[in-house]
């Protein structure tokens, strides 16, 4: 899986040693920070990410893509910089990390292609999801 070797590529020069751990901390961090990850996908939508999530949920379409920063600009700088703080990195990194992992992990939690699916995709399974990607 080309965009999983490009994830743990980008994540390892970023965080050195640990950087399967680390991004599955940063990804459940932010779940748990915004309430779940129906409640980030409602801020996402409200931040002006509504396509992209879209598609990310979407059985009939490819993951549209985001950036770091497009996901300071939905979710807030003070969002992205207090995990960046948390896990010892800057604020754009934090932010590319999670750009690159977002869009997967919403995927794998609305595998019907119903955003409602994500409200019970509870955080062990958000660090099975990326742990099971990491370690292909």
């Amino acid at each position: 899986m080309a965009l999983m070797d490009t994830l743990l590529n980008v994540a390892s020069q970023a965080m050195g040693n640990g950087a399967q751990g680390s991004m599955a901390e940063i990804a459940r961090d932010l779940v748990q920070q915004q309430g779940g990850l129906g409640n980030l996908m409602g801020k996402l939508q409200q931040g002006g990410l509504g396509d992209a999530l879209g598609s990310w949920v979407s059985t009939e379409q490819s993951n549209m893509p985001v950036s770091g920063s497009d996901l300071q600009n939905a979710l807030g700088s003070d969002v992205i910089g207090s995990i960046a703080q948390k896990f010892g990195v800057d604020s754009n990194q934090a932010g590319d990390l999670l750009a690159q992992v977002l869009p997967n992990l919403v995927d794998s939690a609305t595998p019907n292609g119903n955003a409602q699916e994500a409200d019970g995709f509870g955080l062990d399974d958000i660090a099975g999801m990326l742990m099971k990607h990491l370690t292909k």
